[in-house]
């Protein structure tokens, strides 16, 4: 017996094995199912890829080869191969034995089977599968062609961090678009890149980042930590709702009333805090700050001490028109905030306005 026919029996000794291992380990059903298509128009087809943040695969399918029915029901029905493809990729069948099929072959050169072409999210073809591949290699194939696509990711992620650095809010939301469109949510949910969504820069209220986040909190919350991802989602609607309070940009209701929108669609604790916050931004423009001044006081007890200093500074409008009775008041919580802080400076500052409200 020759080495070539020792190897093909072989090969189905091994595949016979194979399958009677699998069919006693998985469900009949489960190995029976094929894989799923999303039909047959490859164009249709890339408006889900693009949506989903996934590849497309598009089998080019000849009923009449044997190769061709080979390669759809061994390898593309594998469980494992199933796995991959319809978690990362959105695949199409096209079948070449229609006239539409047969132009789309003829556009895409397929003159033999098998033939699968793995296309980007924006219709770039990446790689074509034209030999006969057994369920490993082609696992192999497809995890190289996802590798490559996140190595491009990771030039992408250092992008954004570039930005950021800079502190260039709109290269920064440029850089993040490109390369949060270019992955699964799934991979973006992970202790590697979760450090991008803590900085500050990449993570505003209104951010690509932060949209990204708020779209996707649930996988989050799961994959990183719910605290994490609140405390993060916090921090960013707080930031923008700072100015508002202490004066920087005038008051805008429609803003601040999108801030607390956005918490309580969370259902984020610090909905409250931040209702208070908005409540006092309104105050300020008031002829009595009186009010003003009380409901300040109250919201230092329901935000993080970092921003005790920020809203204790507000405080210099009650200075230029405040009553005696709001100075006094004012005064206090001047005073308060000024025992608590660690820096000379800052203690400084508060000293300073301590003084004019006198």
């Amino acid at each position: 017996m020759t080495n070539v026919w020792c190897r093909m029996i072989g090969i189905l000794l091994g595949s016979l094995f194979l399958g009677n291992a699998r069919a006693a380990e998985t469900p009949a059903d489960t190995l029976k199912r094929g894989l799923t298509y999303w039909g047959s128009d490859p164009y249709a087809a890339l408006a889900v890829a693009k949506r989903q943040r996934k590849l497309l695969l598009v089998e080019f399918y000849a009923e009449w080869n044997r190769r061709s029915r080979w390669m759809s029901e061994r390898v593309l029905g594998d469980s494992t191969v199933r796995e991959l493809v319809e978690s990362h990729f959105v695949a199409v069948r096209v079948p070449t034995e229609t006239s539409a099929g047969a132009d789309l072959a003829a556009l895409y050169q397929v003159t033999g089977y098998p033939a699968i072409l793995i296309f980007s999210s924006n219709g770039d073809v990446l790689d074509k599968i034209d030999v006969t591949l057994d369920e490993e290699d082609f696992l192999q194939r497809l995890q190289t062609i996802l590798m490559t696509v996140q190595g491009a990711g990771t030039w992408r992620l250092r992008q954004v961090y570039a930005a950021a650095e800079r502190s260039d809010t709109d290269a920064t939301d440029a850089a993040a678009a490109e390369f949060l469109g270019g992955q699964l949510p799934q991979d973006v949910a992970s202790a590697a890149i979760w450090p991008l969504f803590e900085n500050s820069v990449v993570v505003r209220y209104g951010s690509t980042a932060f949209n990204y986040l708020v779209s996707y909190a649930d996988l989050f919350r799961g994959r990183i930590g719910r605290d994490k991802v609140d405390a993060v989602l916090t921090e960013a609607l707080m930031q923008s709702m700072l100015p508002y309070v202490v004066g920087s940009v005038p008051y805008g209701a429609d803003v601040t009333g999108g801030i607390i929108a956005a918490a309580e669609g969370l259902d984020l604790p610090s909905a409250l805090a931040l209702r208070s916050m908005a409540d006092v931004a309104a105050l300020r423009r008031a002829e009595d700050l009186a009010l003003f001044v009380a409901r300040l006081g109250l919201l230092l007890d329901l935000v993080p001490e970092t921003y005790h200093l920020p809203l204790a500074v507000s405080l210099d409008v009650v200075a230029e028109r405040g009553t005696r009775e709001a100075k006094n008041a004012a005064l206090k919580i001047v005073n308060r905030v000024r025992t608590s802080l660690r820096s000379p400076a800052n203690a400084a500052i508060l000293e300073s306005l301590g003084d004019r409200l006198k």
